[in-house]
């Protein structure tokens, strides 16, 4: 399986890398589970859940660094993207393999974000 991925704000991450344990956001407690994204839905999922000013980021993890399962629902009318969800408290902080940010643009049909030097 490929990588896997948080998107979270970059003062959560700023805050995780002190405490050493990722943040969940709002529907992680609400789902009690971590969400996870796959690489080709980052801008989409970035786009429904962020705003410019938190600066949001993607944090890569490997499959196999995380002992627990990763359960995928479907694409849906209201989530048009595969979402995984992890059944545990926290990821940690040194299990990060890379970081990503994004660049975001205001368009006619509102905010469109892209990985940081992609064109």
């Amino acid at each position: 399986m490929k990588s896997i991925f948080k998107l979270l704000s970059s003062e959560q991450w700023e805050a995780a890398k002190i405490s050493g344990l990722i943040p969940r956001c709002s529907a992680d407690i609400k789902h009690d589970c971590v969400h996870v994204n796959e690489f080709k839905d980052l801008t989409t999922v970035c786009a429904r859940f962020f705003e410019p000013a938190e600066v949001p980021i993607a944090l890569e993890f490997a499959p196999d660094s995380l002992d627990q399962e990763i359960e995928w629902s479907d694409p849906t009318k209201d989530k048009p993207w595969r979402e995984g969800r992890i059944k545990v408290d926290f990821l940690h902080a040194d299990i990060v393999l890379n970081i990503y940010s994004f660049e975001h643009e205001q368009t006619d049909n509102g905010i469109v974000y892209r990985l940081l030097g992609e064109e």
